[in-house]
């Protein structure tokens, strides 16, 4: 039928099995032409039709329409052969009420076409292409759903979307860029090309991008699934992160050498007198920032208490990244009666025992005596955690030595650091001397 130097189409193929069962009146009538709907003859369906008059509509029957809405609006008559070819090219331009109801036009549609011996290849072959489509989003949610980590997502995708080329790319507050799966900053191609990028926000925020080619995506409807589908799978990990670290499950939470941040809100009581019952929206606005940034950068939330956040991480870095995105952040809102929200930081490094309580040992004090002896908007870091900075900052995060401090409880001095950072304040008044007030 067909030789290996010409290798069909879909629409040639279709055309050729059409033919072969064209009735003869209809075979002679079209000649050598292929059937409308093929190649150059697919502007066939839209021969000129005359339109219905309100008069001429009003004495058809429903059965002369395919789709009568609940409503009683009819739309695309079939009464004849020319408004059934003007149904067949105008069927994906009417927007149904469902899929049951698209369904039942569908099918009235087809039966008209058998009855005036219409070969209707280019509507089933459009009809194909979108069940392709919505097969595809199909198998997109099932498969993201079954996805245990973010790390799965971009192969997940490129699987189900069938492009080998597709690159998913995560917002980093703290290096002001998209990071790949392996946390490294990437730039977008100058040139693009044949690839297309899909922007996820939260919150009107940079959340996530999708490269990817432009052809995979050139369906709305589609377009609208996959990025349901990948906000749903970040949201999904998100609340996990926040589930799993409010219950503290002993079972997940590292152990051994880790890094730990604790944030508190600098003059927490003075808000709260100023807001009232209101003060709850702000802690709530104040907690989202800090739990997105800590998931975000790889943290486990352990506990939340009061004006007050704990979180671990494995890596160093992230540790720091994760401060500096809140700081960042935090900078940028605008809050209730313009108010000025600052939180302070303090973030160490070291060995870290976990009961059935929690975490304990002095490396919890330690962090969290650097943090009371911050200021708001500061970051205070200590000198185990900058000796144990594996991976290299951000390009415009460094450290500025603030000397040796004796904190409370502590048993020797401690040489500390501020973390600076674009976009975030640098000068503060002189760290908080041992025994001094938080407040």
């Amino acid at each position: 039928m067909f030789d290996d130097n010409h290798r069909p189409n879909v629409m040639q193929v279709l055309g050729h099995i059409f033919s072969r069962r064209l009735p003869a009146r209809v075979a002679r009538r079209a000649g050598n032409r292929p059937p409308p709907g093929v190649g150059p003859f697919r502007s066939a369906y839209c021969r000129d039709v005359a339109k219905l008059s309100a008069s001429e509509r009003a004495k058809l029957p429903d059965s002369a329409f395919a789709y009568v809405d609940s409503r009683g609006k009819r739309m695309l008559p079939i009464h004849d052969e020319p408004h059934v070819r003007n149904a067949l090219a105008r069927f994906d331009q009417v927007k149904f009420e469902n899929d049951a109801s698209r369904e039942r036009a569908r099918k009235r549609l087809l039966n008209a076409a058998k009855r005036y011996s219409i070969v209707p290849v280019g509507f089933l072959t459009g009809q194909i292409r979108s069940e392709r489509k919505h097969a595809a989003a199909g198998r997109l949610v099932i498969e993201l759903g079954r996805i245990g980590a973010p790390a799965d997502l971009e192969q997940h995708l490129r699987s189900v979307l069938r492009d080998p080329t597709l690159v998913v790319l995560h917002w980093s507050e703290a290096a002001g860029a998209y990071l790949n799966g392996a946390g490294k900053p990437t730039p977008l191609p100058a040139d693009q090309g044949q690839q297309a990028v899909t922007f996820l926000e939260r919150d009107g925020r940079p959340m996530t991008l999708l490269l990817h080619n432009a052809a995979v995506l050139d369906d709305p409807d589609l377009a609208d699934t996959v990025q349901a589908a990948v906000r749903f799978v970040i949201e999904k990990e998100r609340l996990d992160g926040q589930v799993r670290g409010r219950a503290a499950d002993a079972a997940t939470l590292p152990t051994g050498f880790v890094t730990i941040l604790l944030t508190d809100i600098e003059s927490s009581t003075a808000l709260l007198r100023q807001l009232g019952d209101s003060y709850a929206d702000l802690l709530d606005g104040v907690r989202d920032i800090i739990r997105d940034a800590v998931l975000r950068a790889g943290g486990r939330e352990v506990e939340v208490r009061a004006d007050e956040f704990f979180a671990v991480f494995e890596r160093v870095v992230s540790a720091i990244e994760a401060a500096v995105a809140i700081q960042r952040t935090l900078s940028k809102r605008t809050w209730t009666d313009d108010l000025d929200v600052r939180v302070r930081m303090g973030i160490h490094s070291g060995l870290i025992t976990l009961t059935d309580g929690g975490y304990i040992g002095l490396s919890v004090h330690t962090a969290a005596r650097l943090c009371s002896a911050g200021h708001g908007g500061q970051i205070v870091v200590s000198e185990e955690t900058r000796a144990a900075i594996g991976d290299p900052l951000p390009l415009d995060v460094h450290f500025r030595s603030l000397g040796r401090h004796h904190l409370a409880g502590l048993p020797r001095a401690e040489m500390l650091f501020q973390v600076e950072a674009d976009g975030l304040l640098t000068e503060f008044p002189p760290l908080r001397s041992a025994g001094g007030s938080r407040r």
